[in-house]
């Protein structure tokens, strides 16, 4: 079709951050011709990642929508026989490949809908938008497979693989988001496959064309940012240094491709290369009307990771001025943890109790942050700039710093009763209560907190039990990623060994997720198999999606290990307040080993 030719110049543009002259090359058409519309929303789609402002946000989502009702009110014309408005004559193969083209980007205009719904915790219209999107690339797929039984060159190249992407991020985006979620989309007899999916993605990476460069970003975000389970990662991060080389030479100022250079480097322990890929990246947007927040925020977290409270406080600083940010919380929780870290206890404190004031409605993370900032005030926060060091999956990849971190961890465990093991009080142990009532005494608590009306005061609350599981949990991952596995084992275990007593589960959740792994690459796979079982089993507590997530891939890796069955791999829900959060797909919610 000749109109790609024209579109290809466009998309040029996008990745190489020339947005304004983007929007100038679609722009022209995009009042008529869907594909247009699309690529239109597109370059909102992608500067409302890299700004992560709300009135990007939902710039892109009007685009979008706008895209999205132009192509159907398009495909109901060619679906009447008739040529729409803003088309040349068409002859009966255009009129097909009009037809088809409308089609796709209805398909696509449905998923990038889906993916905003999905950030914003709309997530039931996000998962119903997906099946819808689903449906569309299902049957487009299969009217070319029966057009090319008869015809194999009907179809434009460029317009098959612009299909071929979109049914590919489709397939993608359905194997990593919570299976709670993906049920919603299953009900239409649709399986999740990432391998196929990948599989289309890198078939459009390798052909080239109008979907190449954003096939490009799907591999890396695929091999950079998705958690790795029990592979290698080896094999990943080569394939990730080689499209990101050739991509910068396609596109030199393409900041998206030295970002996903900062985390290629950061996964490898380079944390002064990560920190030089950021900072190229931010000068290459200096013509963006907002500013590429996003980009300060990781720059940001790479200071964190090299053990530079101050001038990461200084950055972090800087961005909770940011009303419209849509991590402001999430960046003042992290800058209170660089007060603590700098000693500066009071100003801790003080950022702390301001959190709630950041949180914004319409965030599915910042619940959680507003709760753990409020846990971090009233516990000493000893721990809290490790516990987001390992949220972030940050922590597994700071093997040059291991010595400093676990001398600090030491000091900070020191000021509480974290270094002597926990001796649990049989008669208090919460599960005689009964596991129905303890639930709910647990929900009601948390409700009764988020509201201000939790009767009990905080210097009532024994933080022993959570305090020496925090230590352990994070002296138990420094371990493992620096390969002293049994060491790691024996710490793990300690801390399940008195979970009962532990108010803050996702200490719980994450240890066996981490004991598992430990057990896998010693070669027990059973034990290994019983522990990722027992963490897939529990719901309802703080950073839950990120673990969901690194689960879906792990028991899918069992499963083909033939280690786990079908019927392993269930969510249960323990109670209504499933917390989820954008923090792991934005930024490195995976490690070097997992």
């Amino acid at each position: 079709m000749a109109q790609f030719a024209d579109i290809l110049t466009g998309i040029n543009h996008i990745w190489n951050n020339q947005y304004e002259d983007a929007e100038r090359v679609f722009d022209a058409r995009r009042a008529h011709q869907p594909r247009y519309a699309l690529h239109y929303a597109e370059v909102a789609f992608l500067r409302s990642f890299i700004t992560a402002d709300t009135n990007d946000t939902e710039e892109a989502s009007h685009r979008l929508k706008a895209a999205k009702d132009l192509a159907e009110n398009t495909l109901k014309a060619f679906e009447k026989g008739t040529i729409p408005a803003g088309y040349p004559q068409l002859d009966k193969k255009e009129f097909a490949n009009a037809l088809l083209d409308t089609k796709v980007v209805y398909g696509d205009s449905l998923y990038m809908v889906a993916v905003l719904q999905f950030t914003r915790d709309n997530k039931l219209k996000g998962a119903l938008n997906m099946r819808k999107s689903w449906k569309i690339f299902e049957e487009c797929l299969k009217s070319v497979e029966s057009q090319s039984k008869v015809d194999a060159t009907f179809y434009s190249d460029e317009l098959l693989r612009s299909l071929h992407f979109g049914a590919g991020f489709f397939l993608f985006a359905m194997s990593i988001i919570p299976a709670k979620f993906l049920k919603l989309i299953e009900l239409a007899g649709f399986r999740a496959d990432r391998d196929a999916g990948l599989k289309y993605i890198r078939e459009c990476y390798e052909s080239g064309g109008i979907r190449s460069p954003f096939a490009t970003i799907v591999l890396l975000f695929n091999n950079l940012l998705l958690p790795r389970g029990l592979a290698n990662p080896s094999k990943f991060l080569k394939e990730a240094d080689v499209l990101i080389k050739d991509s910068l030479v396609k596109y030199p100022q393409g900041s998206l491709f030295q970002v996903m250079g900062s985390h290629c480097a950061r996964k490898q322990c380079r944390i002064e290369e990560g920190i030089m890929c950021m900072e190229d990246a931010l000068a290459n947007c200096k013509t963006l009307k907002c500013e590429p927040l996003i980009y300060k925020y990781e720059l940001a977290c790479c200071f964190v990771m090299k053990l530079d409270y101050a001038t990461a406080a200084v950055h972090f600083e800087e961005l909770i001025k940011a009303e419209k940010f849509q991590v402001r919380a999430l960046c003042g929780l992290q800058l209170a943890t660089c007060y603590q870290m700098l000693g500066q206890r009071d100003k801790a404190v003080a950022l702390l109790q301001r959190i709630p004031t950041f949180a914004s409605k319409k965030s599915s993370v910042d619940p959680i942050v507003v709760n753990q900032a409020k846990r971090y005030n009233n516990n000493g926060g000893n721990f809290m700039a490790f516990e987001l060091l390992f949220i972030r999956r940050d922590l597994a990849k700071m093997e040059q710093y291991a010595t400093q971190l676990l001398a600090s961890l030491e000091q900070c465990a020191a000021n509480t009763k974290a270094l002597n093991p926990y001796k649990p009080d049989a008669d208090n142990n919460p599960r005689k209560l009964g596991n129905a009532f303890r639930t709910s005494l647990i929900g009601l608590s948390k409700k009764l907190d988020s509201i201000g009306g939790s009767p009990k005061s905080a210097d009532n609350v024994d933080y022993t039990a959570d305090d020496r599981a925090a230590y352990l949990m994070l002296k138990g991952a420094i371990l493992k990623s620096l390969e002293k596995g049994d060491e790691a084992i024996a710490l793990f275990k300690e801390l399940l060994s008195f979970q009962d007593y532990i108010k803050e589960k996702w200490y719980v959740s994450y240890s066996l997720y981490e004991l598992g792994e430990s057990l896998f690459q010693k070669g027990l796979l059973k034990e290994a198999q019983e522990a990722m079982k027992k963490c897939n089993s529990i719901s309802g507590y703080d950073w839950e999606d990120p673990l969901k997530i690194r689960l879906r891939v792990t028991i899918d890796q069992l499963k083909k290990g033939g280690v786990m069955t079908e019927a392993d791999d269930e969510d249960t829900v323990v109670d209504g307040a499933s917390s989820t959060t954008a923090l792991a797909s934005s930024s490195s919610s995976s490690s070097g080993s997992s």
